[in-house]
């Protein structure tokens, strides 16, 4: 996924359907953002992310030697690059959340 093909979708997005709600939110895990859109269509509620972080350069586990005393890991990030990921959720809702669903079952339809 790059930038420019996700704004080729929104912008498909809101020519097909007027109603739709968009912005920026940051990502649970604190690094990074995403970027969602959320519209109705014919499979119902929908909700498109793209998940925008930085490139791990070095992931570093960090051992205790001491019983029951949990590793941690330690990531070193790079400033300039970054990763795009894509999500798509469909709305459920008897679970009243959102649901994954596979994004390339919904590139066709796009």
């Amino acid at each position: 996924m790059t930038h420019e093909r996700w704004q080729e979708i929104i912008e498909r997005v809101k020519k097909q359907s007027p109603q739709v709600e968009s912005g920026q939110e940051p990502l649970p895990d604190g690094v990074g953002h995403r970027e969602y859109i959320e519209l109705q269509s014919a499979l119902g509620r929908m909700r498109l992310e793209l998940w925008v972080r930085p490139r791990v350069l070095e992931k570093k586990t960090l051992y205790s030697h001491r019983m029951h005393s949990a590793a941690t890991v330690q990531y070193k990030y790079d400033d300039n690059e970054q990763t795009l990921t894509l999500h798509a959720y469909r709305w459920n809702e008897a679970q009243n959340d959102w649901q994954e669903v596979g994004v390339e079952s919904l590139a066709a339809g796009l």
